[in-house]
Formats: C-alpha cells, structure tokens, sequence
C-alpha cells in the first residue's frame, strides 16, 4: 500500500495544491470572481480543518492514556499526559459547544468574500464599454495613445458618464439583499424582475449583516440596533445576548452568501454573447441546499 503524493484523488490534489501556495499571490487584482471562489474555498477549508484538528486533539489523549496503561506510570510521562488531557477537554467542550469562535471566523470571512466582488464588479462592469471606446481610440490613433496616461482615461471615462448620465454607483450600505442590489443596479446586474430574491435569503443575509457589525463592533454582543434591522433575531436573542453561531447557523449563513453570490455571477455571465442561453441556474427558491455537504 502507498500513502503518499502519488495517491491522491483530483480533489486532494487541488485542495492540498491551494494550501501550498495560493495563486492570487501570482496575480494582481482583477481577477473577482476566481478570488472570491478562492476566498470561499479558504474559509470553508480553514474551518473544517480546524473542526478536524479539535477531534484529533480529543483522540490523542486517549491513544496517549491507553499506552501510559501499557507501558507503565512515570513521573515524567504522567505529566505529558495530563497536557493531553487538559488540550482534550477543551476540545472537547468546543466540540459540544458547536464551535461557535471556528463557525463566526469562518462567516466573517464568507461575507467579506461576498463584498468584495459586488465592490469591484459593479464598476468595472460598468466601465467597460467606455473602457472599449478608449482600446478602439488606441488602436486607431496608436501616436495618441501615449496622452492615454490612467488618469487621463479615468477622466475621458468620468466625462463620457457625466455627459450620457450614467447612473452613479452606491457605496455598500444597509444589509440584506438590498446592501448589494443598490450599487449593482447602476451597472445592470441588480436582480432581473422574473428572479426577485426570496424572503428568506434575505433574511438571512440580514441577520448575518447585523451578526457580523456586532461580532466586529459590539464584543459579539447583540444590540438594540441589531434587532432593529433584523428583527427575526429577536427568536434567538435579546439586547445584550452574546452571539454564539453553532453549526444549523453556519449551514444557513453560509448557505445564504454562497446562493446570492452565484446570483450575481450568473447574471454578469448571462450578459456576454454565447453565454446568454445558460440553463443552469443558481436555485434560489432551495437557496439553503448551497451550504457545503459536510458543513
């Protein structure tokens, strides 16, 4: 039997691959929409490890304890147990607790993970059709093409707007579904009206909202406020309640952040030419099927 690199499935591989050496490390900023696939399989990946890690501390003071029975008590060897034993309760109380610290570090990172590529998509998606304007001036005039300095395309790019009255982007503002609707809409990627966003997705992309501004700013404490702009919350918490995300919670947040975002990337692909007939779909009427199988 080989257990080694050579007997790796396709899966191992790629996520084995993905810890040794991240590629957005290889590439500048542009590339959204691999990123946030990349920042989506960190977090999901650096949770479960962790998950993994918590039982095995809990299984090595239990190997260490049966060969202390065997082999004998020394002074020395019952000491290092006695770490094991300590390092397994505390794993094991996480264990049976939820791991709720693993679960909101892990949600923490999917919603900046949502953020950015709605950040960044919108404007360029936007731009692109002034930013062709200004490729074809290059390629038809090459001896003006050195005046293009980014600054000067900036203000070409900023003046054609002005003049057609572009629609101005929103600054990432409020929570749920909204927050994003907002600023994709002046770049036609807001929700198209046969594909509304359900209730419930977005109600769990508010509760999340306000969970991750209380989690960042309260201590991890629930605040008027926040049952203010989700008051479904109020089913779970009271003003002054400390958050603690257990696992139904992280299926359900992170189901929510991974539906909505390939929401957006389906309507960014569908408006390319070719890609328009698409039939798959993200679900959003079964939106927490999205969740990991083993999360």
């Amino acid at each position: 039997m080989t257990i080694d690199e050579n007997s790796l499935g396709d899966y191992a591989r790629q996520q084995l691959e993905a810890v040794r050496r991240d590629r957005r490390l290889e590439r500048g900023h542009g590339a959204m929409i691999d990123d946030f696939g990349l920042a989506v399989e960190e977090a999901e990946r650096t949770r479960a490890i962790s998950r993994i890690g918590l039982h095995e501390i809990r299984a090595a003071y239990e190997r260490e304890r049966a060969a202390l029975d065997t082999e004998g008590i020394d002074g020395r060897r019952e000491q290092d147990v006695q770490v094991f034993w300590v390092r397994a309760e505390m794993a094991r109380a996480e264990i049976e607790n939820d791991y709720p610290a693993i679960n909101a570090q892990a949600l923490l990172a999917l919603n900046s993970a949502l953020d950015a590529p709605v950040e960044h998509l919108a404007p360029a998606v936007r731009d692109l059709p002034f930013e062709m304007q200004m490729k074809k001036a290059k390629e038809e005039v090459p001896e003006a093409a050195r005046h293009l300095t980014p600054e000067v395309r900036r203000k070409l790019i900023a003046g054609m707007q002005e003049l057609l009255k572009v629609e101005e982007l929103k600054i990432l503002k409020g929570k749920g579904a909204t927050r994003y609707e907002r600023r994709l809409k002046a770049a036609g990627l807001d929700a198209p009206q046969d594909r509304p966003i359900p209730d419930g997705l977005d109600q769990a992309l508010k509760e999340f909202g306000v969970i991750r501004d209380c989690l960042i700013h309260r201590g991890g404490r629930i605040d008027p406020r926040a049952l203010e702009l989700a008051p479904s919350l109020g089913s779970s918490y009271k003003g002054g309640d400390l958050i603690r995300l257990g696992g139904g919670d992280y299926r359900t947040y992170s189901a929510a952040i991974r539906c909505y975002a390939a929401e957006v990337i389906d309507r960014l692909y569908r408006r390319w030419p070719g890609l328009t007939d698409l039939e798959e779909r993200p679900d959003l009427e079964n939106w927490r099927g999205h969740h990991l199988v083993d999360a």
